[in-house]
Parts: C-alpha cells; structure tokens; sequence
C-alpha cells in the first residue's frame, strides 16, 4: 500500500515481530483496538502534544486506528487504505518540524499520493499482518518519509535527528508488549501439538526445539533421511554421538530411502538406535526407541514395555512458513518409571547442547553457510606444512622421497602416458596399497580435479592460494573424467590446466600440459608436465594407487626456480601422499547404509 502512496521515499524504516497468533487475530487486536501499550509510551506522546494541550485542544492518550479521522476543520493523520486481514496504512501531511503542526487534508489515498505543494512532507506508516506457517504471523511495521522539496527535507532531518530515537523505540517497544502478550513462535513451541505427540501419550518429558532454515521442505528433507551413525551423522557435536567421524557434508543418494521399522544406529558400534515409526515425506519423520537397561537391548517400540524401561519418541516436523522459509521443530518426548527421573534430569541439558548444535549446523548444510574448512582441516593442513618444511630442509633424501610407498626398481618401470615425457627433468612415483578393489577406487580417481571432487588432499592449505576445493565425501559418477577435458589444479583464469589425453576406466587417466612448441623453437622458456593416476590391480580384492608426475623444462634460471625441484618437490610429495592416504580412507570405509 506505502507503494501507492509514498513510491519514492527518503526515509524507509522497517520493524517486524513473529507472533504466535493467527492474522486475523492480530489484525483485530492492531486495527480496532489500543496501539499504545505502555506507560513509558503514552509519556511519550504527551511530550510530543504538550504545546497543543496548553492551547487547549483535547489530546487522546490513546492510539486507535478508529479515531484516526481527518477532516477540513481537524486536519492530521486518516486510515488512507486498508485490506483486511492484511494490512492497513494511515499517512498526514504536514510541517511536523512546528511545535503545533500545521496539517493538510486530503479526501483520499489519490490525493494523498498526488498532493506536491512545497514546504510540506508526507508521513505514511503501515501495519502488514503475514501468514507465518500454519497458525503464527509475522507483523511488519513500516514508516516512509518524503519531502516536496528541499528545503523541507532538511527541516525534517533535523526534526528526525531528535525525535528519531524515541519513534523507533516506540514502534519496537510496541512489538515487544505485543510479543509477550500474544506470545511468540519459539516461545510457545514446546506447547503446541506436533505429529508423533500420539505415539507416546503417557511421556513424562518433553523437550521441543527449532530453527528456521532458509530453504523449503523438499531441500531439508533429504538431510533428515541421512542421520545415523555409520551414515550420515547428526550434524551435532561428533566427537560425542559419531565417534570423531565427521557428520556428512553432502548428501549421499545411497542413504536417502528409509523404511518404518529400519534401525538408525545410534552409536558407531553397536547395531541399537532410533526406529523409523512413521515417514510423511517431506513433511515429517518419526524416530523413536523403546530400550530394556536390564538387558541392555533395544525392544521394538510397539512390543510390551518391561519392568524398567526408557521409551522415547523423537519427531522432526517441517512447517513451510512461506515459499522461502520453512521451521524445523524437533521434539523429544520420554516416558520412564518413577526410577528414571535422576536420569532424566542430567540428560536433559546434554540433550539440549547437542540438538542446538544438530540444528544449527544443519541449517548450515541446506543454507550452503557450511564453512568450507572447519578446525579438523586447519589442524591437517598444519601437520602438511610441516611435512612440506621437513622436505625443504632435506633435499638429500629427495630420491627416496620420489617413491615414497613403492620400491626403486617399481618406479624405474614403463607406465601409461610415459611418452608424453620420454625423459624427465625430474620426477616421482608416489603410491599407497588399498584394502579395496580397484572397482571401488575408481570413482575417487576419476573424480580429482579442483572442480569436481578435490584432491582429498590438505583442502586448508590449497585454499589458502584460492584452490576453492571442497574434498568429496561421496563418489559422483557426473564428475567422472573424459579425454579432452581438463584437470584443473587453481580456478584462477591464469592457471594451468592439464589436457586429459587418455582414460581407461576403471584403470587410468593421464593429464598432460604441453610445452609451447612454437615459443621453444623461437628459444623461449618452456615447460611440459604429465601427471598419471594408475590403479594396479593386486590379489585378494586389493589394489595400489600409482601417481605419476613427470617434469621437462628449459635450462634458464627462472624457469628451473618455478618449476624445478627445489619447489615444487617438497610440497608435491606432501600434497600427493596426503591425496593417495585420503583415496585410501574413503575407498576403504565400510560402504554406509
């Protein structure tokens, strides 16, 4: 409506409160009855009428949207527009710089809007009342300001340098009785009834919290369908509920079908956790778990409850606020013996540490606020610079350090792609022996390259120089390498990239940057690099991962510091036998289900 009437202003100022009441609840309670909630405001308003009181002229200590009247003899501020339950909006114009303000009538919104006389401003604020979810709101409190000339704009900034401060805490002031009067979203929460509340009707305990995520239900979701130990994690704190294992940073397509009776393990070991009761995809998932501490078993959550007995229910409900925004409840609810109580107790604030931290780092997730290197990463990327140091300070042992993991005489042999450099300038064949067949290595290989899965490398100390590699935590065949592609090593503009020139899936790729051919003839400083990624296949289901660099250069001085040795080495050997240990780990992880 502000749009209509004031569509340029020079002052925009917003307020807004979530209430835990419908909006036509609040359009009553804002549009008929008393704005003015407190004492402090009311005092207020009497200092701004002082002046027209000792004139004599009646001065309402109340604010109501009814009274608000303009007419030819009493000028000042009318209800201009209005749309119920939606949102109302009530303007004046006027010289309100003067002690007793000299006000314009106008007989409408249109003559509002087309009303330009210099010397005077226009004032239009307005109420909007937001559907939030299913039965709360969102109210929004906007003022706009605009001047018919400059002069008058700079007796209002003067004006509003003063009387600024108490307009805002007026209107803040005012949402907050309205919040504590009608209650808000978050805090009537744990009162409201939430699916999964029938499950366990006798629960001694109940405990809900929430967040709003910044995406709708269908992003969430699949996020909700990963958690589990030795799946995708809690998002919480995993050094206390996933045994150090990071929670997943991506989804995994493999973990997202859940069935209702399926187990959620709650601990990396041990096959006890929350029993999937109920799934109403995308708007709620039901876990719960009916637990025998007598026998130490896990009971399925319909069978009779034992003597002692801890019953638990644990619901996560998705409400679409709006086409953006959605809330995230998570309820707990446990019913136990009179025996459990102490239990309960000292659980409860635990419980509530690791759900707040679950929601909030799971928000990050959906929102893609997730840092891209988090504490475990720094410290990694630490122990490698000191790797990378170590080598600088021992060049004598840079032939042993050329094959690492693999003997001398094994290095000396022919491999794929040896014939893009027939002879070296300097080299090195690094390799790692995986507990894996090479059929479940091969999508991490195929996958390396800055823009697609990372080098499983130190990811901190590659984006410390701009890399912006995230280190895959799951295989994507969309990512798989091609000949003619590129191996980018830096998304920088200027940066290399390797020319893919030969794949054999499953096996190998070779990535080749070739000497500029026409600048060597003319004499100029050349260099040409090839890099090999080989999987050799041993017995027993098992399999070495071969990485091959080999390097050719012209002899001038510049290019030998850039591109020799002395450099390069010591971080290519910390670099790539961290990539050929962070391909071992994830080929070697227990496949998750």
């Amino acid at each position: 409506m502000l749009d209509q009437l004031i569509p340029t202003p020079r002052l925009l100022e917003i307020d807004h409160a979530e209430l835990a009441a419908s909006p036509e609840r609040v359009w009553q309670r804002l549009r008929h009855e008393d704005l003015v909630t407190s004492p402090l405001i009311r005092a207020l308003f009497a200092v701004r009428t002082f002046p027209e009181r000792l004139r004599g002229k009646p001065a309402n200590s109340a604010l109501r949207v009814d009274d608000l009247r303009s007419s030819a003899e009493r000028p000042g501020f009318q209800l201009l527009a209005e749309e119920a339950p939606r949102e109302f909006a009530v303007g004046a114009i006027g010289k309100v710089w003067q002690l007793e303000i000299p006000f314009v009538h106008v007989q409408d919104a249109a003559r509002f809007a087309e009303f330009s006389q210099a010397g005077f401003i226009k004032v239009a604020w307005a109420i909007r009342t937001l559907p939030l979810g299913e039965r709360d709101c969102r109210v929004e409190f906007e003022v706009r300001v605009d001047a018919l000339d400059e002069e008058s704009w700079r007796k209002f900034e003067r004006y509003f340098g003063l009387i600024g401060p108490a307009s805002r805490f007026i209107r803040r002031a005012s949402l907050a009785s309205l919040e504590r009067e009608l209650g808000s979203p978050k805090a009537r929460e744990n009162e409201r009834p939430l699916a999964g509340d029938e499950l366990l009707t006798d629960a001694a305990v109940q405990v809900t919290d929430g967040i709003t995520i910044a995406a709708p239900p269908d992003a969430i979701w699949p996020w909700l369908l990963q958690m589990g130990c030795r799946r995708g994690g809690f998002y919480a704190i995993d050094a206390l509920d996933n045994g150090g294992q990071r929670s997943a940073r991506e989804l995994h397509p493999e973990l997202l079908s859940l069935e209702v009776g399926q187990v959620l393990p709650a601990t990396p070991e041990g096959d006890d956790g929350f029993e999937v009761l109920r799934i109403d995809t995308p708007r709620a998932l039901l876990l719960g778990g009916l637990y025998d501490p007598d026998s130490s078993r896990q009971l399925a959550f319909s069978a009779v409850r034992p003597e002692r007995f801890k019953q638990i229910t644990w619901a996560f409900v998705l409400e679409p606020l709006d086409e953006r925004t959605t809330r995230l409840h998570v309820r707990a609810r446990a019913a136990f013996p009179r025996s459990g109580r102490l239990h309960a107790a000292w659980i409860r604030p635990v419980h509530h540490l690791m759900q707040s931290a679950m929601l909030r780092h799971l928000a990050q997730r959906v929102e893609g606020r997730l840092p891209r290197d988090d504490v475990r990463d720094v410290l990694e990327g630490a122990g490698g610079a000191a790797i990378m140091l170590a080598a600088f300070a021992t060049p004598f042992l840079r032939r042993l350090r050329s094959h690492w993991g693999l003997d001398a005489k094994a290095a000396l042999g022919r491999y794929p792609g040896d014939e893009l450099i027939p002879e070296p300038d300097w080299s090195w064949t690094h390799a790692v022996e995986i507990d894996a067949p090479a059929a479940r290595v091969w999508p991490w290989v195929a996958q390396i390259g800055a823009e697609r899965g990372g080098f499983y490398s130190y990811q901190w100390l590659e984006n410390l120089v701009g890399c912006e590699v995230q280190n895959a935590e799951a295989a994507h065949p969309e990512w798989e390498v091609k000949v003619g592609e590129s191996l980018v090593l830096h998304p920088g503009p200027d940066s290399p990239r390797l020319l893919i020139t030969a794949v054999e899936p499953g096996r190998y790729f070779v990535a080749h940057a070739p000497a500029d051919t026409a600048g060597r003839a003319r004499g100029k400083a050349w260099f040409s690099g090839s890099w090999l990624f080989f999987i050799e296949r041993l017995a027993e289901g098992r399999c070495r991962f071969i990485s091959r660099f080999r390097a050719a250069m012209s002899d001038d001085l510049a290019t030998g510091v850039t591109f020799g040795p002395a450099l390069l080495e010591p971080v290519g050997f910390a670099m790539d036998r961290r990539m050929l240990l962070g391909v071992k780990e994830r080929a070697e992880r227990a496949p998750i289900r």
